[in-house]
């Protein structure tokens, strides 16, 4: 451990401190994993470094998902007649909020030392080398665009200014509500974080739903989500978070879902007569769930649910809304899972009306095309909002759609989005809290007047 903690200084990876807690963090999963892993010790080391053993990673080896056949006749985009009745849904994307965030700690604690991976805006012990003295950057009342995440009161006070703007039909949050000090995750911290937030949703959306998905920061450590094929799975499994999540989102889910969610962390429901809401849990294809190295097909049969449950909506004439945390064409996510999902986005792309990601804290979307070739046509689009929390050097912001409304034959499908963001420097120099409208899609330079793939098709 010594040899570790000494390489992480010495190359400046992290604080000293840093150092430490991060190999008691992960060091257990890690060695579990090697131990019952599949894979030779070269093919391990060339999962993540480039230059060691096998370049590609093992775990983007293709494994087979049965895709259900006869799809019907692609129909056209919908577009929505005027006049028809619409719904208002917010988007919280990587909220992050960070529990021991200092006022007047260091915000740029790389301390011209060129650290690797520095999180900031907390106050670290002596042997960080980030003493009161030395301190250059103050961390602000409100947050600051630098690698730290949003103190409580910036994320309260969001709530409450977003509460206020207009009474939402339900509100969507698609993961990560934990701090990125990643070493000093537990259990209890998490369960507390995640009781926290969950509170304060309730204190300023009183009587609006409240769907989630969950985000690989839910993770003890981060991302160890171990599928049920593991071996001590009663001991490693997630079974504890899942229970976690039943107990806070049961305030705004149905207790039909609770037996699904606490399998695989994944459920679907109908919020509306004609829409089947699938929350997916992706952290089953986080290439840092060091669990998926001992196996890797389909964790707890994620995929497979979700093909059954898209043809289930197929067959009944149902829409479907997808929210979940990783998008499938990030790189964070596996390459097999990946395809796999792609594949299903386009065998139902007639049933499926969208698709609502976070994750990367960008604001942006993924393309789907026919046999995944851009120049084909354009199948479908996945939502992807940004992040509530400022890391990295981002200002807090969110989303709000507007979706084709709940009456017999909707589309349900987006007709708008709107971003707001809070500029953190005018927000610290006034000591006070505002998000502005950044751009409306429908009315801004893109010009996308009805929301369809092949309008965004470059």
């Amino acid at each position: 451990m010594c040899v570790k903690k000494n390489t992480c200084v010495n190359l400046q990876i992290e604080q000293p401190y840093v150092c430490d807690k991060i190999i008691e963090e992960f060091g257990n999963e890690i060695y579990f994993a090697i131990e019952h892993s599949y894979l030779e010790p070269h093919e391990f080391c060339g999962a993540f470094i480039k230059e060691c053993g096998t370049y590609e990673n093992p775990l983007n080896q293709p494994w087979p998902l049965i895709i259900p056949g006869n799809k019907p006749s692609v129909k056209p985009w919908p577009i929505v007649p005027d006049g028809k009745p619409k719904m208002r849904v917010l988007h919280l994307a990587d909220i992050h909020v960070d529990r021991e965030y200092a006022i007047g700690s260091e915000s740029l604690c790389s301390n011209d030392e060129g650290l690797v991976y520095a999180f900031c805006c907390r106050d670290y012990p002596p042997e960080s080398n980030v003493g009161k003295a030395d301190i250059k950057f103050p961390a602000p009342k409100w947050g600051i665009a630098e690698n730290c995440d949003i103190p409580f009161i910036t994320f309260d006070e969001s709530m409450r200014l977003i509460s206020l703007q207009e009474k939402f039909d339900y509100i969507i949050v698609t993961g990560d509500l934990e701090s990125h000090a990643i070493w000093d995750y537990t259990k209890e911290t998490t369960a507390a974080n995640i009781a926290n937030i969950t509170a304060t949703l309730l204190k300023y959306f009183p009587g609006i739903p409240v769907y989630q998905a969950v985000g690989n920061h839910e993770g003890v450590p981060m991302d160890a989500f171990a599928p049920h094929s593991i071996p001590e799975y009663e001991i490693r499994g997630p079974q504890w978070l899942y229970t976690v999540l039943n107990d806070n989102w049961g305030h705004w889910i149905p207790e039909s879902v609770k037996e699904s969610l606490q399998y695989r962390g994944s459920y679907s429901f109908h919020p509306f007569d004609g829409l089947k809401l699938i929350s997916l849990n992706t952290v089953y294809c986080s290439h840092w769930n060091f669990y998926l190295f001992i196996n890797a097909s389909d964790p707890d049969m994620t995929l497979d649910w979700l093909a059954k449950e898209l043809l289930d909506s197929e067959q009944k004439g149902e829409k479907v809304h997808i929210i979940s945390h990783i998008p499938s064409g990030d790189s964070y996510c596996l390459k097999s899972f990946s395809a796999n999902y792609y594949s299903l986005i386009n065998r139902f792309e007639n049933t499926i009306a969208a698709q609502f990601f976070g994750h990367t804290h960008n604001d942006h979307f993924y393309m789907y095309f026919d046999d995944a070739n851009p120049k084909n046509r354009a199948t479908h689009t996945a939502f992807v909002a940004p992040s509530l929390t400022t890391y990295s050097y981002l200002n807090p912001a969110y989303r709000v759609y507007t979706i084709d409304g709940n009456y017999p034959g909707s589309s349900f499908t987006v007709i708008d989005e709107e971003n707001y963001w809070a500029n953190l420097t005018e927000v610290n120099a006034n000591d006070k809290l505002e998000f502005k409208l950044e751009y409306n899609k429908r009315v801004s330079r893109l010009a996308l007047p009805h929301f369809i793939p092949e309008q965004r098709k470059c």
